[in-house]
C-alpha cells in the first residue's frame, strides 16, 4: 500500500505540472496519473525513471520551434497537449510488461517494458524534431519527397533523433540496473537489444504510417491531412484504412518493437 501511495503522489505532482506547461490535456493528466501510479507500484522507481524519460524528454523536443510547429497542424491527426488515448498507446504496453515483471521477476519483461518506451521515445524524437530538418522528408516506401508532418515521412535528423532516443532509454535502463542488481556481461546485450528494438520499433512505426495510417483530402482546399474535418467540414477519404489512425499506428509499431526485443533477448 505503501509503494500505491508513493506513486500516487508522485504521478499527481508530474502530472500536474505537465498539464500547467500544456504537454497534458485533463484527461492525458489523468491518464498519466493512473499509468503512473501502477507502474511504481509494480516497479518502483527504476521502472518510474525509465517512463519519465520518456515523457519529460518528448516534452521538451514538443515544445522546440513549437510555432513553426504550428503550421503544420492542418496536417497532423493529433498535436498539442497529449490526451488519455494517447497515453495510452504510448504507456499502456510498459505497464503490460512491467505488470509482467512484477509477478514473475523474469528479466526478459524489465527489457520489454524498456523497450516499449525506447520505442516510444525514439518516434516521438523523430517526429519532433524531423520536421525542423531544412530539406524535405522523404516516404519510408516510395522515398519521393511528401510534406512535413506527414505519417510515413522520414529525414536525416528525423532518424538519427530516433536512435539517439531509443539510446537514452537504454542508458536509463542501464544505470538503473547497475544500481539494482550490479554490472554484468549481459546488461551490455540487454542495452544493445533495447537500442536496436527501440530504434526499429520507431521506423515501423513510419512503415505503418505510411502504408495504412488514413489520410484525408480537403474539399476546400486540397491539402492532403490526416484530420476527418478541415474548415469545418468533412475531408474526403483517399488512402489507408480509415480507422487506423496515429494512436493505433503507435500501439502496434511498440507492440512489434517489445516481440522484437523478446526474440532477440532469448536468441542472443
Amino acid at each position: 500500500m505503501n509503494e500505491f501511495i508513493t506513486g500516487l503522489l508522485f504521478s499527481l505532482i508530474i502530472a500536474f505540472a505537465a498539464y500547467k506547461k500544456n504537454s497534458l490535456n485533463l484527461s492525458g493528466a489523468c491518464g498519466a496519473v493512473l499509468l503512473g501510479t501502477f507502474i511504481y507500484f509494480f516497479g518502483g522507481l527504476y521502472l518510474s525513471l525509465i517512463m519519465i524519460s520518456f515523457f519529460v524528454s518528448s516534452s521538451i523536443f514538443t515544445k522546440v520551434k513549437e510555432g513553426y510547429k504550428d503550421s503544420l497542424q492542418d496536417i497532423n491527426e493529433k498535436n498539442g497537449a497529449r490526451d488519455y488515448i494517447q497515453v495510452a498507446a504510448n504507456g499502456g504496453l510498459g505497464l503490460l510488461f512491467a505488470f509482467l515483471y512484477y509477478r514473475t521477476k523474469n528479466p526478459v519483461f524489465l527489457v520489454a517494458y524498456s523497450t516499449a518506451f525506447a520505442s516510444s521515445t525514439a518516434d516521438t524524437w523523430a517526429s519532433e524534431l524531423g520536421v525542423l530538418s531544412k530539406s524535405k522528408p522523404i516516404s519510408i516506401l516510395s522515398f519521393k519527397q511528401v510534406e512535413r508532418g506527414m505519417s510515413g515521412a522520414i529525414s536525416l535528423i528525423g532518424t538519427l533523433s530516433a536512435l539517439f532516443g531509443a539510446i537514452l532509454i537504454a542508458f536509463v535502463y542501464a544505470l538503473g540496473y547497475i544500481f539494482i542488481f550490479g554490472f554484468s556481461e549481459e546488461l551490455i546485450k540487454y542495452v544493445i537489444v533495447i537500442t536496436l528494438a527501440g530504434f526499429i520499433g520507431s521506423l515501423v512505426d513510419s512503415i505503418i504510417g505510411a502504408a495504412f495510417q488514413a489520410k484525408y483530402e480537403c474539399i476546400c482546399c486540397g491539402k492532403l491531412t490526416e484530420k476527418k474535418f478541415h474548415h469545418g467540414k468533412n475531408t474526403m477519404h483517399i488512402s489507408g484504412i480509415w480507422w487506423v489512425n496515429n494512436d493505433i499506428v503507435n500501439f502496434v509499431s511498440g507492440f512489434i518493437a517489445c516481440m522484437i526485443s523478446i526474440i532477440l533477448y532469448y536468441i542472443g
